[in-house]
């Protein structure tokens, strides 16, 4: 987008502009709607819906499979399938990795504690 407010003429005049959008789902995003220079952002709808965008003229509105298709349960969780896939498996391997050091550490104690049960 054109920097200055003397470059905002650039994009031409305020306009009203009606998408149509459908889906199959409420619970994953059925879409992506893109908007040039701008943003993206993801529908879950189940069935047909007429939308309305507000944007500048020149500005290009595109409709478009959508990128991330799981949507979160709350804005601060992520739910994305893959990386929610990934995230489990890195947990359970920090989790094993955490209990055999445990264990290690319990033998060495448990070692240490010998030695000094000898010395006595």
């Amino acid at each position: 987008p054109p920097i200055g407010n003397d470059r905002g003429a650039e994009l031409g005049t305020w306009k009203e502009r009606e998408v149509k959008v459908s889906g199959t789902s409420w619970d994953v995003n059925c879409m992506d709607i893109s908007i040039a220079g701008f943003g993206w952002f993801s529908l879950g709808l189940q069935g047909e819906a007429t939308m309305k965008l507000q944007t500048y003229d020149g500005v290009e509105i595109t409709l478009r499979e959508p990128l991330v298709l799981d949507r979160a349960p709350s804005p601060e969780k992520p739910g994305f399938w893959l990386p929610k896939a990934i995230s489990e498996a890195i947990g359970n391997q920090t989790k094993l990795e955490a209990q055999r050091r445990k264990k290690l550490e319990d033998e060495d104690t448990e070692l240490v504690g010998a030695g000094s049960e000898i010395a006595a």
